[in-house]
């Protein structure tokens, strides 16, 4: 073999190198950029990043089977929750720290407020305002009194408040507004 033939040879090596480094580059760019833009880039241009986490198939039958998170638990997805209620039944049972333990601390405000809901309580959170405004079950009542409120849901406003306390839940004084 000549020196040219040599040359030519680690010239095709060095070549073969710097393509398969340039593919991994552009591979790694490729799949950061693919969760940079589901972390960040979709909350910035308004669209949807990926299907919302539902609440642990475990909870009983009452609880709303598909709720997603709030804008506190990552401070940036949507305020929605598929169905009526978060917590259907929470007028009239006692509900358990064990059911709630997954929720979001948006889930756990909707959940605590919607007792107050029931009862046409006005809220002074906006965004509570917002999200009560779109359920065909709410109309609000400016004579509202927490003596509306009976044992039961008493309780499970304190069962809630107190795991959001305990959690240290952002959003039990928080308003982030509509």
């Amino acid at each position: 073999m000549n020196q040219a033939q040599g040359t030519q040879q680690k010239g095709s090596n060095s070549g073969l190198i710097i393509v398969i480094i340039i593919l991994v580059v552009v591979a790694i760019v490729g799949v950061g950029g693919y969760f940079l833009w589901n972390s960040y880039g979709s909350k910035l241009f308004g669209a949807e990043a990926s299907p919302s986490p539902s609440i642990s198939p475990s909870l009983t039958a009452s609880v709303s089977p598909s709720v997603t998170p709030s804008p506190a638990a990552s401070l940036s997805t949507s305020k929605v929750i598929a169905g009526d209620y978060v917590i259907s039944d929470s007028d009239t049972r006692l509900i358990q720290e064990a059911e709630i333990r997954d929720f979001t601390p948006w889930q756990l405000k909707v959940a605590r407020n919607e007792i107050y809901a029931r009862h046409g309580r006005p809220f002074v959170h906006k965004d509570l305002q917002c999200y009560f405004a779109t359920k065909s079950w709410y109309k609000v009542d400016e004579s509202f009194t927490e003596s509306s409120l009976s044992t039961i849901e008493n309780k499970n406003i304190a069962t809630i408040k107190d795991f959001e306390e305990k959690i240290n839940s952002p959003m039990l004084t928080k308003d982030t507004g509509c």
